[in-house]
């Protein structure tokens, strides 16, 4: 059994079609087609279902194709270890980030650090945090940026972290907000408007809002879970919606009078607190330092950047 076994079987389980499964590998169909034969006859079985109009993977298939993804992402972490211990360093990235870093602080520096690197390739990846971290142990991305300190990373004996500087948790909302008239903004007058908050909230965090985001009240008035603030930000700016969200989110609009900063009288103090994760048995190579290094300039730059004063009071 030899890795390009491995390889042209999990394309073609992955594509289903042997010809653009042989487009991507750069081989002759036939080729592929013997490769994949010599396969099944080294793991004893059946791995595809030719007799049906598409290409289905066997009960058998799906068992070798789960260790081989695992054989071939052990084999490329093998040669990425290797070329560092030979000075070797690795010219691709794969960085994961959660939807508001991504926004705010990964994205921004992309092109920074392509002036600096500019024979690197940069994959970026946004999801939830615990999607990231799947990627992370399977090695599919080198590090991700979320928020940890609320999250149930921080708790993970397989990873290291390292923190950038918090940014505080506020309420937000158009500046012509009915709110805004009001001498004071206390906790119970928010349940009167509909909500917004983010769609991976912790729950201890919901909890330290009693039942405010709660859609089983009496006085429910609408709720709206985001995963990105931007799909939404338009929704904010012209009706009634007040929205909990990481200030970093929001800080241009805040500073460009587009929304405004509400802080209810007893408000929880929360703070969004963001970090580098990396795997501990892997080493970074000297591309990530560098990333990362950008990464935390960046993070302490807007972390000092002056906002914009609030109306409310």
């Amino acid at each position: 059994m030899e890795i390009r076994h491995l390889k042209h079987f999990v394309v073609l389980a992955e594509l289903r079609h042997f010809y653009r499964a042989a487009e991507k590998l750069d081989i002759s169909q036939p080729s592929l087609s013997k490769s994949i034969k010599r396969f099944e006859q080294l793991i004893g079985g059946l791995l595809f279902d030719r007799n049906t109009k598409d290409l289905q993977i066997t009960p058998l298939g799906l068992l070798v194709l789960e260790h081989s993804q695992k054989i071939l992402r052990e084999y490329d972490y093998l040669q990425q270890e290797i070329s560092k211990l030979n000075g070797l360093d690795v010219r691709e990235l794969f960085i994961g980030a959660s939807p508001i870093p991504s926004n705010s602080l990964v994205g921004p520096i992309i092109g920074q650090y392509l002036q600096e690197y500019p024979d690197m390739t940069v994959e970026l990846k946004v999801a939830g945090w615990d999607d990231l971290y799947r990627q992370l142990l399977n090695r599919d991305i080198d590090f991700f940026v979320a928020e940890t300190k609320l999250t149930e990373i921080e708790q993970s004996e397989w990873v290291e972290m390292i923190d950038l500087p918090p940014f505080p948790v506020i309420f937000c909302c158009r500046p012509q907000h009915p709110l805004l008239s009001l001498p004071r903004v206390f906790m119970p007058t928010l349940r009167d408007f509909p909500l917004a908050i983010p769609r991976h909230l912790p729950q201890k965090v919901a909890d330290a809002f009693e039942d405010l985001f709660a859609i089983k009240r009496d006085d429910f008035a609408g709720l709206v879970r985001f995963e990105q603030f931007h799909p939404i930000k338009e929704a904010v700016m012209t009706g009634d919606i007040v929205a909990l969200t990481p200030e970093i989110a929001v800080r241009t609009e805040i500073n460009n009078g587009m929304l405004t900063r509400l802080m209810p009288t007893m408000m929880p103090e929360l703070s969004a607190r963001y970090s580098v994760v990396y795997l501990k048995e892997k080493s970074q190579s000297a591309n990530e330092k560098a990333f990362i290094d950008f990464l935390k300039k960046r993070a302490v730059n807007v972390k000092n950047q002056p906002v914009v004063e609030p109306l409310s009071a």
